[in-house]
């Protein structure tokens, strides 16, 4: 088949302009992983249902409970919620994808799940009367470049605040310092009004907002990173590492 010197100029044209409004499109997203973990074993969850709340497209972690990377648009807002049967349906923080995307050891989007029966367990063990039309939120004050892989990784004596401020008492988990539960958090002890070296924090029945909540940690001669949720009616959140405020070097 012959093709007039015209035809191949705008054939030319065509695919020169495909390729460039694909690069265009690759330029201005960034990739976006992570992984999820059962909450008591630090297991990986498979075959998890990952919904991105502001697009509403669905991902699955795979066997190792990785997912990703998925490509986002740069400087927007992406909020994930897990599902799986068994396990409490838990949203994540919401985070602006930078240019330099979400997926290296200490600025990925992870997951640390509770199973159903271990989220009531603990509220109960803890004081928490849960209200469906309030959210709960979870998070972990995190030390420097601290992971889920590393036991403990949180930053003992740190408090938080939130804003909005809200009239509600944070619960800050203590931390098993020996026996086979050694370096787990432990829920049992009352009172305290700081972190452990868990630096696990809970607060119950936040009323919902459209704007989001921002979760600021304060110990003295220590700058953290914040954080930021979305409360929704009925939602448990969970803020892990490295999501969390860390300690900033």
């Amino acid at each position: 088949m012959l093709f007039s010197r015209k035809c191949v100029i705008s054939i030319l044209f065509l695919v020169s302009f495909s390729m460039a409004t694909s690069s265009s499109a690759a330029q201005n997203t960034a990739p976006v992983s992570g992984f999820a973990r059962d909450f008591l074993s630090n297991a990986a969850i498979a075959d998890a249902k990952i919904t991105i709340l502001e697009t509403g497209e669905i991902i699955k972690t795979d066997e190792k409970g990785n997912y990703g990377p998925i490509n986002y648009p740069i400087g927007q807002p992406i909020t994930l919620v897990f599902e799986k049967s068994g396990y409490q349906t838990t949203q994540s923080a919401t985070v602006i994808v930078p240019s330099t995307g979400l997926t290296g050891t200490y600025d990925n989007i992870t997951f640390q799940v509770p199973t159903i029966e271990t989220y009531y367990i603990m509220a109960a063990i803890i004081g928490a009367d849960i209200d469906d039309n309030s959210c709960h939120v979870a998070t972990t004050v995190t030390a420097y470049h601290k992971t889920l892989d590393d036991i403990p990784q949180g930053e003992p004596g740190a408090t938080i605040t939130f804003a909005p401020s809200v009239d509600l008492v944070p619960f800050y988990f203590d931390i098993f310092k020996r026996g086979p539960l050694k370096g787990k958090t432990n829920p049992f002890t009352k009172g305290l009004t700081a972190t452990s070296e868990d630096g696990g924090v809970g607060l119950f029945n936040l009323p919902p907002s459209d704007v989001p909540y921002t979760i600021s940690a304060v110990k003295p001669g220590v700058i953290f990173s914040e954080a930021q949720f979305l409360c929704r009616k009925g939602v448990f959140i969970n803020i892990s590492p490295p999501r969390g405020p860390m300690v900033q070097n």
